[in-house]
């Protein structure tokens, strides 16, 4: 999933995870209310379906969250803690799930990109790691077999021309090698182009966002033109003038 500028926050209880987000259907209620669990006292709006590749950046007050059996996942824009031990309890086992993956990253700069992972196994923190091109945030648990190449320099972040290299820049990007994450944890064959996400827009009530308006607004123009062809629809066809006939019009005399 590279470029993408969000967390995300995969919820687990199956043993085949690729495999259920490949065969099963999204589940859209189950999605909205996992969003209001997450976002108490807000106001949770549909605002379409895409698939996970493509929701790569979101606005401020969105997040896409897909529902499937014995997997969730949330992904959004608001700022986790860069510490990814950090993260309050509301927001590690929303859905009772036996295991909690997270995936950030932010975009590449002339200084490099952030990235950070992390995986709850139950009520423990079985890994965590977070950082920069040039220090480790975090970095809590022993290192898994698939980070193995990433720290042997297998994976060399692309070297800039504008910034001089640091001593102590890490063998990899950070950015890059949060994103691989969830390919390990779920599966090599884990394909996010295939994986079907709603997005939403959660704001206080009142405070209607533009996304949501614009849909509003094209939902009551759609409605407008529905009934005008409903009406033109209900009106009697017009009756055609009545012609003479050839015959008539040709042997036809003025009194």
């Amino acid at each position: 999933m590279p470029g993408v500028n969000a967390s995300t926050l995969w919820y687990v209880d199956v043993a085949d995870p690729a495999a259920v987000l490949r065969d099963a259907t999204p589940d859209l209620e189950a999605a909205r209310s996992l969003v209001v669990q997450l976002h108490p006292g807000l106001v949770a709006t549909h605002l379409g379906d895409e698939f996970l590749s493509e929701a790569t950046e979101l606005d401020d007050g969105e997040v896409v969250v897909g529902c499937y059996p014995g997997v969730a996942i949330i992904r959004t824009a608001e700022a986790l803690p860069p510490v990814p031990s950090s993260l309050v309890e509301h927001w590690i086992h929303p859905t009772g799930y036996r295991h909690t993956y997270l995936s950030a990253s932010s975009p590449v700069t002339k200084a490099g990109s952030w990235g950070a992972f992390a995986h709850w196994d139950g009520a423990e923190l079985d890994r965590s790691f977070s950082a920069t091109p040039v220090h480790i945030v975090e970095n809590l648990g022993l290192p898994q077999v698939w980070e193995r190449p990433y720290w042997a320099g297998e994976h060399p972040a692309p070297p800039s021309l504008d910034v001089l290299p640091d001593p102590q820049t890490l063998p990899f990007s950070p950015a890059e090698f949060a994103e691989a994450a969830p390919f390990a944890w779920l599966g090599p064959d884990l394909d996010p182009s295939s994986i079907t996400v709603s997005r939403f827009a959660v704001y206080p009530a009142g405070q209607i966002p533009e996304s949501v308006q614009g849909i509003e607004d094209r939902r009551r123009a759609e409605e407008a033109r529905e009934q005008e062809r409903e009406q033109e629809r209900e009106q009697p066809a017009p009756t055609p003038p009545q012609r003479r006939s050839l015959f008539a019009r040709l042997f036809h005399r003025e009194d």
